[in-house]
């Protein structure tokens, strides 16, 4: 591979790596903007690329088809040259070579397995007013939160979503989702504590957090 080459599809494997591997058919111009940034808004390679992105061609190269004919497929389908084209096909070709495939097969839901394994600390800080009409008091909680997921963490509708668009979701970004449902959930519990009752004032130590948190 000639120094571009390589450099393209490093680049492209990167944006695999990171955003799921059908990023570059569903997301073709934001892939042509990343590679813009690092090839140069003025390089016809990177220009070329878009075109072929949207061409529907990536699904054969991903399918895995021979250079030459992905060549004459590119040369068809886009009205490049024979030069442009046999470029764009070995970028492809290796791109979506077996060993990037099996690679990126162990990966699938390999972020989810690693959350699952892990007890994972949450940090939560809650406030809240109690107001009784005739005065307000602000009520504050903080709390440190050891959690260990069950298998149906991997059920929810939301985290669901997120491994559908992008299966090679890490670990780190799951425990973020997780992170922002808990202090959501907290967050309108403690509120609902806080102001239920107009003529008793809150003890927030009173509040059930073990029992919400297990909920």
């Amino acid at each position: 591979m000639t120094d571009q080459t390589e450099i393209i599809v490093t680049l492209l494997k990167e944006l695999i790596d990171k955003n799921g591997p059908e990023y570059l058919w569903e997301q073709p111009y934001d892939a042509y903007k990343e590679l813009n940034r690092y090839m140069g808004a003025d390089n016809a390679v990177t220009a070329a690329m878009l075109c072929f992105l949207v061409s529907g061609l990536v699904s054969d190269a991903e399918k895995g088809c021979e250079p030459e004919e992905l060549s004459k497929a590119i040369q068809k389908k886009c009205c490049f040259n024979k030069k442009m084209s046999d470029l764009l096909s070995k970028i492809f070709c290796v791109l979506y070579s077996e060993g990037n495939k099996t690679e990126w097969k162990a990966k699938d839901s390999e972020g989810l397995s690693e959350f699952l394994k892990q007890e994972h600390t949450f940090r939560w800080e809650g406030c809240s007013v109690w107001d009784a009409g005739n005065g307000t008091v602000d009520c504050y909680y903080d709390a440190d939160m050891v959690l260990k997921p069950t298998k149906e963490a991997g059920k929810t509708d939301g985290l669901k979503s997120m491994l559908k668009k992008n299966p090679f979701v890490t670990a780190d970004a799951i425990y973020k989702f997780y992170e922002k449902e808990l202090c959501k959930y907290l967050d309108h519990e403690f509120e609902e504590y806080c102001t239920c009752d107009d003529y008793y004032q809150p003890v927030v130590e009173d509040f059930e957090l073990e029992y919400d948190v297990k909920a």
